[in-house]
């Protein structure tokens, strides 16, 4: 037999058995539901549901995915079948034993739970409590009584490879342990060190909205998506993966998060950014967006030419030019409709008043073209009707007129030519009658001149906001224009975008209050998460400053405010560099950030007499790190071209590959990257390649951007400056 290296523990032996028998009895599930769908487990399973397909099939297919959906998971629990162990004494009962999971495992005899979900109510006793008294919320109330163990388990496979049981040392070892690991080229799921605070945010009321303040390092954006996966498992019958979606920064940031929901096990959620979410409402519609970074320009302009470019752009994302445009839509459509109502051949098919309320009134809900076609419906019945009147009349005058020919004149050929002449000339008043009304029904939308989005963009731009400049010759718009051309393409033709029940947004400072006003009215039945920090304000222009800015004015104080204050990702040294430099521009209401206590080496700042010596230092640190075994290295440049200039001088000999916010796959590895870009991500170690005085001169803007370049790494962090460093970082003494 096998010798098996166990934990130097008291309960090593007892551990590893329990976890052979889960592991057995994962393989057993596994095997009944390869038997029920005929799919293996590890191959590709997917299934196509049909466009339109009958109840029947629906429910057939719904089940036959929530089966493949199983399979996926347990195959994933083969890796890892748990994290956890709890046990507690419930109030008047017997004792219970919880062993936690990413997924939940059924004994197939007994049907008995073998592994509970992460996700499910009794694993708050292990993201939120320590020994002692305890209580959780289940189903059927709050149960009280004594968590007596907490065991943190490490097992891979068959394997268990170290335990720790719960203790404020023994916790934070067991954190040390997992955070200070080399990390992968994604964002890691992080179910086995949940914390209190972020056990809070993931835990939050589906029909309330949340607003989370995250230090940079403090895990927003993998708790926001553990929020999803969450809120899936709770609400799993009433709540569908494609009624929820996550709006991220740009492509890049949405393939560095891809893999999170599927390691969670949760796949289908709509991953997109607010320019993608706008593509697919507006369609064909959708015009032409210039495709220039105003962060990155802004990192190329002074402080006060920051400031007149930045308010222009904040007026288009403000709540008053939004209502401002609505208000001007509202008036635009009053002047399609025809002054003197509707009239066919003299006869009053809608009077003008009548026009104004069904248009104005019980249409208002609809967009403008819809409307249209929802008034030619009426119109087409009242047509018919008044076509039906006049060809009455016709009958009426030719029975009259046959009536005095038949009274006086005398049977014969003459007679009947009179007779058969009137009927000829009714059948051919009815023919005209019926070409009108038909002709009328044609030419109806010709009555409403619907005028065209640009047009409106333009009118309504000269008239409201006449100091903005406009597109010149080929209409090409700005990225800040997309959302008045949104909402006048559903003011005017509507969006074919599929109404969402929650929406979370990740980096959300920099989502302006015209933005999620928007996303609020186009899913009126949704709830929001969003997650971000003012510190890393960075598109401070088109976005927030204060969380109150959307508090009141957009969730009308319905919504909750948490701060994440702990950073995960961050040594101490690092941390509390970072710190420092963004203390020298506060804000206020929010909470001081402190790290986990995990040390590491100081961040080296180290001057370079000249550019030759400045690429030969970043050469030998990179080297330096791949020998120490790190894997994902930024060297972070202020713009996109210093970043070209970098890569074309040391890229190819460090194999090193470019970064932009366009590419639509994040691979890891060795990269150049400019500072408008990082924000979100987190590397091994971090390179700032340039943080002289020259490049970042004392300046609110560029602190900012210096924070979140400096916030990326989770072990190394290296700063080279040429001539005098900046002066937001004095706090760093040179090398």
């Amino acid at each position: 037999m096998e010798n098996i290296r166990l934990p130097d523990h008291p309960a090593a032996q007892e551990e590893h058995l329990r976890l052979l028998g889960t592991c057995d009895s994962i393989d057993r599930e596994i095997r009944e539901v390869e038997a029920l769908t005929g799919e293996k487990a590890g191959e590709c399973m997917d299934v196509q549901m049909k466009e339109d397909p009958d109840q029947h099939e629906e429910v057939t297919m719904q089940l036959f995915r929530f089966q493949l959906d199983r399979l996926r998971q347990l195959t994933m629990a083969r890796g890892q079948a748990y994290f956890a162990r709890l046990d507690f004494i419930p109030k008047g009962s017997s004792p219970e034993t919880w062993y936690l999971g990413r997924w939940g495992v059924l004994d197939p005899a007994t049907l008995t739970p073998v592994v509970v979900d992460w996700r499910s109510p009794v694993a708050n006793l292990y993201y939120s409590g320590q020994i002692g008294k305890m209580d959780y919320a289940a189903p059927d109330g709050r149960v009280e009584g004594e968590l007596t163990l907490k065991r943190m388990l490490t097992v891979r496979g068959r394997e268990l490879v170290s335990l720790f049981d719960s203790g404020i040392v023994s916790q934070e070892a067991y954190l040390q342990e997992v955070l200070g690991s080399i990390s992968t080229d994604r964002l890691r799921e992080i179910v086995t060190t949940i914390q209190a605070e972020q056990n809070i945010v993931i835990r939050h009321p589906l029909n309330a909205h949340l607003l989370v303040q995250g230090a940079a390092g403090s895990g927003k954006t993998t708790i926001a998506l553990h929020r999803i996966a969450y809120l899936l498992y709770t609400f799993q019958k009433t709540l569908k993966p494609e009624n929820m979606m996550i709006l991220a920064p740009n492509p890049l940031f949405l393939s560095y998060i891809s893999q999170v929901l599927p390691d969670l096990g949760v796949k289908r959620v709509v991953q997109t950014t607010f320019e993608g979410w706008c593509r697919e409402g507006m369609g064909r519609r959708m015009p032409k967006i210039l495709r220039e970074s105003r962060l990155e320009k802004n990192l190329s302009l002074s402080a006060e030419e920051r400031r007149q470019a930045g308010q222009l752009v904040r007026l288009k994302g403000s709540l008053a030019l939004m209502e401002k445009l609505q208000s001007w839509l509202d008036r635009l459509q009053e002047t399609v409709l025809p002054p003197n109502g509707f009239k066919m051949a003299g006869v009053q098919l809608m009077d003008r008043a009548e026009v104004e309320k069904t248009f104005m009134t019980d249409l208002r809900y609809f967009p403008l073209e819809q409307r249209i076609g929802e008034m030619k419906k009426m119109i087409h019945r009242r047509v018919q009707s008044a076509a039906e009147m006049l060809k009455d009349q016709y009958n009426v005058n030719a029975e009259q007129i046959a009536g005095r020919i038949l009274a006086t004149m005398r049977d014969g050929a003459l007679r009947q030519q009179k007779i058969r002449e009137l009927y000829e000339t009714r059948d051919q008043r009815h023919r005209e009658i019926d070409a009108r009304a038909e002709n009328y029904l044609a030419r109806f939308r010709d009555r409403f001149p619907l005028p065209d989005m640009e047009g409106v963009y333009r009118a309504f731009m000269q008239e409201c906001v006449p100091e903005a400049p406009l597109p010149d010759g080929e209409i090409t718009f700005r990225q800040e224009d997309l959302t008045m051309l949104v909402l006048i393409c559903k003011t005017l033709y509507g969006l074919k975008t599929k109404p969402m029940r929650h929406i979370v947004i990740d980096e959300c400072q920099d989502f302006s209050p015209f933005q999620i006003e928007l996303l609020k009215e186009t899913n009126p039945a949704a709830t929001f998460t969003l997650v971000g920090d003012l510190y890393q304000g960075i598109r401070a222009d088109e976005g927030i400053r204060s969380w109150e800015e959307w508090k009141g004015p957009v969730f009308e104080d319905k919504a909750s405010l948490t701060q994440l204050t702990v950073s995960y990702r961050n040594t101490v040294e690092i941390m509390e560099l970072a710190r420092a430099v963004a203390g020298r521009y506060p804000i206020h209401g929010i909470c001081e950030t402190r790290s986990v206590l995990r040390h590491g080496e100081k961040p080296r700042m180290i001057r370079a007499r000249n550019e030759k010596e400045r690429l030969s230092l970043i050469r030998e640190q990179v080297l330096a790190w791949q020998q120490e075994g790190y894997h994902s290295i930024a060297l972070i440049e202020k713009t996109a071209e210093q970043v070209r200039k970098l890569q074309r001088q040391i890229g190819a000999e460090l194999g090193a590959h470019l970064l932009s916010e366009t590419d639509a796959e994040y691979r890891g590895g060795v990269m150049i990257l400019p500072a408008s870009i990082a924000k979100g991500m987190e590397f091994d170690c971090v390179g700032i390649c340039d943080a002289s005085a020259e490049n970042f001169p004392e300046d609110e803007f560029l602190c900012r951007v210096l924070y979140v370049m400096m916030t990326r790494p989770l072990h190394r962090l290296c700063i080279w400056h040429r001539d005098e460093p900046s002066p937001l970082l004095q706090p760093l003494k040179e090398k």
